[in-house]
């Protein structure tokens, strides 16, 4: 459900990179289609994240002689072999963490290719309207509350298919 959401999401985003093209920054004002290309790049990663801890929770829940409160005390040791031995970490659960850890690294450089191609590409000047935006948004309160309505109406958007 999430993979599915998460194509239709990056489609919109695809197509609206056509449409709008890369845009152009206003150094003195952003626009509301780089706003909008800002929170659809957000609405992606987030996605991304989602999709991430969904898998990791159904590996957790399908490995056997795993469960939720283990896994959370096996993942606070960080992979140190002292503190895993402080734990008594069975080598299955040691192999398990591996796994997840492979996976998690994997996953989020791949968020993080996305997210820098996307705001270089998508947003257009070599990321400059993306930084913008993103530091704007902790000192403005007309952008957030504008771009607090692009969130809430893609929200809607994606909720209603």
């Amino acid at each position: 459900m999430v993979t599915n959401l998460l194509k239709k999401i990056i489609g919109i985003c695809i197509v609206s990179m056509v449409i709008l093209g890369n845009g152009s920054y206003a150094q003195d004002k952003i626009k509301d289609d780089d706003l909008w290309k800002y929170a659809m790049l957000n609405e992606v990663i987030d996605l991304m994240k989602k999709d991430l801890s969904a898998e990791v929770n159904n590996m957790i829940r399908v490995q056997e002689g795993m469960t939720g409160p283990r896994y959370k005390e096996l993942a606070q040791t960080k992979g140190d072999t002292n503190k895993l031995a402080a734990i008594d970490a069975k080598n299955y659960e040691i192999k398990f963490l591996e796994l997840i850890n492979g996976l998690k690294d994997e996953r989020t450089k791949a968020i993080k290719v996305v997210n820098q191609e996307l705001a270089t590409k998508m947003l257009g000047n070599r990321g400059k309207t993306y930084k913008a935006i993103k530091s704007e948004l902790d000192s403005n309160a007309d952008l957030k509350s504008r771009y607090e309505g692009i969130v809430a109406s893609l929200q809607r958007d994606s909720s209603s298919d």
